[in-house]
């Protein structure tokens, strides 16, 4: 049952999720995570930047749209390129901390608990300070979905599709 999975089985490695250095400026921000989409073809949910300290200690996110706000106004002329270099600002003071988070081997249950009560869709896998994954709503979703009704789904797909109208 869901309460036995442990977090472990679903996390992502810290490897396949965009990181930043909070010493990183917007500009480089930017080109880091405009590199790191092409490199790693990340999928869908894989967007939100991690930002960890000269330690590798998780300090929180940033929001892509913290990032855009900062260019937005050195992008005035239509015909022009942004003048991105002229976002120097570091991205310390757009860091978001978490509002929780979990160990490998606690539950999924326990990382669902904590991410209805803060309505978020992501929290971090710490051990011993440092980030070993992340856990993400979605995949817990699919998880418990998997977990409790796989057997009849395939029995009930076509009469759910056509009670829907889908």
């Amino acid at each position: 049952m869901p309460h036995s999975v442990p977090v472990s089985q679903l996390m992502i490695s810290p490897k396949e999720w965009p990181l930043l250095s909070v010493e990183a400026d917007v500009e480089s921000a930017i080109k880091l995570l405009r590199i790191n989409t092409e490199a790693s073809k990340l999928l869908q949910g894989h967007s939100t930047p991690l930002v960890l300290d000269s330690d590798y200690r998780l300090l929180g996110f940033v929001h892509l749209v913290d990032l855009l706000r900062i260019i937005r106004p050195l992008c005035q002329v239509s015909d022009a390129p942004c003048e991105l270099e002229k976002a120097t600002m570091n991205i310390r003071s757009l860091v978001v901390p978490f509002a929780g988070q979990v160990e490998s081997t606690d539950s999924i249950m326990t990382a669902l608990d904590i991410m209805m009560e803060h309505r978020v869709a992501l929290i971090p896998v710490i051990k011993e300070s440092k980030l070993v994954g992340i856990i993400k709503l979605s995949d817990i979703f699919n998880e418990v979905a998997s977990l409790l009704f796989d057997k009849d789904i395939v029995d009930q797909e076509e009469m759910l599709m056509k009670r829907f109208h889908l």
